[in-house]
C-alpha cells in the first residue's frame, strides 16, 4: 500500500473511532427518558381513529402521526394475564397467571415489576387507575404498591364497578391511604387530573419518572358523561354495524395497517340475536364511543401538563390496550325507569355486535385467542428519540415487550435477584431498536407463545380444549376465515409441538 494511502486510511480510522466514541459519550451522557404507559381496558383494534375507528381520537392520532404505530402487537386476551406481562416482561403462565387460575391473585415470587426495579433505579413512579401488577408483593395492599409507586391514586378490585361513585368491593387508595371517592366524579377525570399533577410537579426535578396511567374506560359497565354520549349518537344513528365494520377495514388497509388480503368474516357481517342489539343499540355504541374519547381528552391533558413541566421532548409515551373488546353480557341490567342508558347506576355490557365492531376486522373477542381477543394497537411517541415520525411497523410483537423496553431506554439491567427473591430472565423483547431504526420494524419469523395458541412468522395456530386445531396465513388472511389445518397438518404438528415447549 503507497504510504500516502496508508496514512490517509489511518487518518479515517482514527477519525472514526473518534466520532464513534463521541457518540458513545453522547449516548451515555443523554438524560434518561420520562415514560408514560397508558392502557385502555377492553378497547378494540379499530376504536382509534388512526386504527381505522370513526371515534374522535385527536390527539391520540396525532401521536401516531409523529409516532410510530405497530400493526402486529399483542396482549394476552384477558387483564391479568396481560398486565403480568406488561410489569414482569414474563409469560403470564410463568408468573402466577396460568390459564385458569384466579386473575386477580398477587404475582409469583420468582419476577420483580417493572415500577420496582424503575423505582429502585433512579426513577420517580407514579401508578394510577387500576393498580393490578404494578409490584409483585401484593398489590391488593395499597403500603405494598407504596414501596413501588411515589404517587398513586386507583382501585386493585380488577374493574371499574360505576365510573361515577365507589362501590362495595370496590375501594380506591391515594398515597397509601382509603381515598374518599367524589361522588359524580368521572373515573377518567380523576385518574387524568391526579396523573397531571404528577407530571406538571415534576418541573423543577431532573429525576426522569415513570408513569403508569392504567384506565378503566371502555370496560363494561358502559358509562359516560351525558353531554359526551349526546355528542356521540351522531356517528352511529342510521348506521348499522356491518357498515361500520366494512368503512373502518376499509380505512385500516388505505392506512397501510393490513393488507389487501383482509376480509370480514361473512359471521361478523350477520347481525348479532343478543340483548345488546335489541336493548339500547344506539346508545351502547355511543357510550363506548365516548369512554374512548374520554382517553383521547386524557392523553391532549397529559401532553399539556408534559409542556408546563418541560418535559415534552424527551418523554416516551405507549398507548395500547390490554386485550379486545368483551362481549359478555352476564352482568348485563336493565336500565331502571327514568334513568339515563351510561348514567350512574345503570350497568349495560356491550355484547356481541359492539364487540366485533370494536374488533373490526377481527373474530373473536376478549379471553379467545382469534385475533379480535388479542390483537391491540400500539403507539409510541418520543420527539427526541423516534428517528421518523409516521411510521407502522408491522414486526410481530407483544406485551411483554414494554418491560424490557422501559428498563434498556432507562439503563436498568434486569437483575438476576432483588429483595431476595431470584428472578427468571424476562420473555419480552425490547422495541428500542423499532424506535430508532425503520429496518427494524420489518417482519420476522418471531415466534410468539399465547396460552391458548402460537404465533410463528406468517402463520398461527389455535388450540381450544375438545376443538380441532387450526392453522391460519397471517399475511393472506389476517381475518381468520379459511382454516388451513387440515391442508398442511405437518405444520400443525410441528406448530403443536413448539407451543408444547414454549406455552403452559
Amino acid at each position: 500500500m503507497h504510504r500516502t494511502t496508508r496514512r490517509m486510511t489511518t487518518t479515517l480510522l482514527l477519525l472514526a473511532a473518534i466520532l464513534v466514541g463521541q457518540t458513545a459519550v453522547a449516548a451515555a451522557a443523554a438524560p434518561r427518558p420520562n415514560i408514560i404507559v397508558v392502557l385502555a381496558d377492553d378497547m378494540g383494534f379499530s376504536e382509534l381513529g388512526c386504527y381505522g375507528g370513526e371515534i374522535r381520537t385527536p390527539t391520540i392520532d396525532r401521536l401516531a402521526a409523529e409516532g410510530v404505530r405497530f400493526s402486529q402487537f399483542y396482549n394476552c386476551s384477558v387483564c391479568g394475564p396481560s398486565r403480568a406481562a406488561l410489569m414482569t416482561g414474563c409469560q403470564p403462565w410463568r408468573v402466577g397467571q396460568p390459564p385458569g387460575a384466579d386473575i386477580f391473585a398477587p404475582l409469583a415470587t420468582n419476577c420483580a415489576t417493572l415500577m420496582e426495579l424503575l423505582a429502585a433505579n433512579g426513577y420517580e413512579t407514579c401508578a394510577v387507575g387500576r393498580l393490578d401488577m404494578v409490584t409483585a408483593e401484593n398489590w391488593h395492599d395499597p403500603a405494598a404498591v407504596g414501596r413501588c409507586a411515589t404517587r398513586f391514586l386507583g382501585s386493585a378490585s380488577g374493574g371499574p364497578g360505576d365510573y361515577f361513585r365507589e362501590v362495595a368491593k370496590t375501594p380506591w387508595f391515594q398515597d397509601g391511604r382509603r381515598f374518599k371517592r367524589p361522588e359524580g366524579e368521572y373515573s377518567t377525570d380523576l385518574i387524568t387530573d391526579f396523573a397531571a399533577r404528577f407530571i406538571e410537579g415534576s418541573a423543577t426535578s431532573e429525576t426522569p419518572f415513570f408513569a403508569y396511567i392504567s384506565h378503566y374506560a371502555p370496560h363494561w359497565p358502559l358509562q359516560a358523561k351525558e353531554e359526551d354520549v349526546a355528542a356521540c349518537l351522531d356517528l352511529y344513528r342510521g348506521r348499522g354495524v356491518p357498515a361500520l365494520m366494512e368503512a373502518r377495514l376499509e380505512r385500516l388497509i388505505e392506512s397501510g395497517l393490513l393488507s389487501r388480503s383482509t376480509r370480514l368474516c361473512p359471521s361478523l357481517l350477520r347481525p348479532a340475536d343478543d340483548v345488546a342489539s335489541r336493548d339500547h343499540p344506539l346508545e351502547r355504541m355511543a357510550i363506548n364511543a365516548a369512554m374512548v374519547e374520554s382517553i383521547d381528552r386524557s392523553l391532549a391533558r397529559i401532553l399539556t401538563a408534559l409542556e408546563k413541566a418541560g418535559k415534552r421532548e424527551n418523554t416516551l409515551i405507549l398507548v395500547l390496550s390490554d386485550n379486545g373488546a368483551s362481549s359478555q353480557l352476564a352482568f348485563d341490567s336493565p336500565v331502571p325507569p327514568g334513568a339515563r342508558p351510561g348514567g350512574p347506576g345503570t350497568f349495560l355490557n356491550h355484547g356481541a355486535a359492539l364487540a366485533s365492531l370494536a374488533n373490526t376486522p377481527f373474530r373473536g373477542h376478549k379471553t379467545e385467542f382469534l385475533e379480535g381477543g388479542i390483537a391491540s394497537p400500539l403507539i409510541a411517541w418520543w420527539p427526541a428519540g423516534l428517528r421518523r415520525g409516521g411510521r407502522i411497523s408491522h414486526r410481530i410483537s407483544h406485551i411483554a415487550d414494554i418491560m424490557p423496553t422501559c428498563l434498556e431506554l432507562a439503563g436498568v439491567p434486569h437483575p438476576e435477584q432483588f429483595r431476595g427473591r431470584r428472578l427468571i430472565r424476562p420473555d419480552g423483547e425490547s422495541l428500542v431498536p423499532i424506535l430508532g431504526d425503520e429496518a427494524a420494524s420489518a417482519d420476522a419469523d418471531r415466534v410468539v407463545a399465547f396460552a391458548g395458541g402460537l404465533r410463528q412468522g406468517r402463520f398461527k395456530l389455535i388450540e381450544t380444549a375438545g376443538a380441532p386445531p387450526e392453522l391460519y396465513d397471517m399475511a393472506e388472511d389476517r381475518g381468520e376465515t379459511t382454516n388451513l389445518a387440515e391442508r398442511f397438518p405437518d405444520r400443525v404438528q410441528a406448530m403443536q409441538r413448539l407451543l408444547e415447549q414454549l406455552g403452559p
